[in-house]
């Protein structure tokens, strides 16, 4: 068995192609197939689309990888964008994109890869401007993994998640 692996690698999805078709075929197979693949191709917008509709447990488990893809589309918007006048790009856009917790969440993201604001409500990708140093911040990840709790107990999720798997899970052949 290959170790264990990070979102968007090769590795993970040859383990996937390993599995019987039945397996290949759950739902819930092919919504990580579909997050893999949008990590890998660096599609962003695909990815957090993708991540707003996981159920909590998933979330929970690329919520360690969501700074990173973070700080990738910054980086590709930054390489896109930048001008030596600079281009700006409203605030709200990137909490969108990025299915960032809010304008705060965003400002401190763009400052800390030294993108200037104007004002309040916009970037400005200006050229040479953004750096990477250290770690990402991954965030409270409000929005993509706390909220699905809906007040429930982190129990009662669980036990729910288990039973929406066990209505849609395949029975293996013995």
């Amino acid at each position: 068995m290959l170790p264990p692996t990070s979102p968007g690698s090769l590795e993970a999805l040859y383990e996937i192609l390993q599995l019987p078709a039945a397996l290949r075929a759950c739902p819930p197979l092919h919504t990580a197939l579909a997050v893999d693949a949008a990590f890998r191709e660096g599609n962003a917008a695909r990815l957090f689309r993708l991540l707003r509709t996981l159920t909590y447990l998933p979330s929970c488990a690329v919520q360690g990888h969501v700074a990173h893809a973070r700080r990738g589309a910054l980086a590709r918007l930054a390489r896109a964008l930048s001008t030596p006048k600079g281009q700006a790009l409203p605030l709200d856009f990137l909490v969108h994109l990025l299915a960032l917790d809010g304008s705060e969440e965003a400002r401190d993201l763009c400052q800390a890869h030294g993108l200037p604001l104007a004002g309040e409500e916009r970037v400005v990708f200006l050229r040479g401007h953004y750096r990477e140093e250290g770690q990402p911040s991954a965030g409270a990840c409000n929005l993509l993994v706390d909220s699905k709790l809906r007040g429930r107990t982190l129990e009662e999720v669980v036990m729910a998640e288990e039973e929406e798997e066990g209505s849609i899970r395949v029975q293996s052949p013995a």
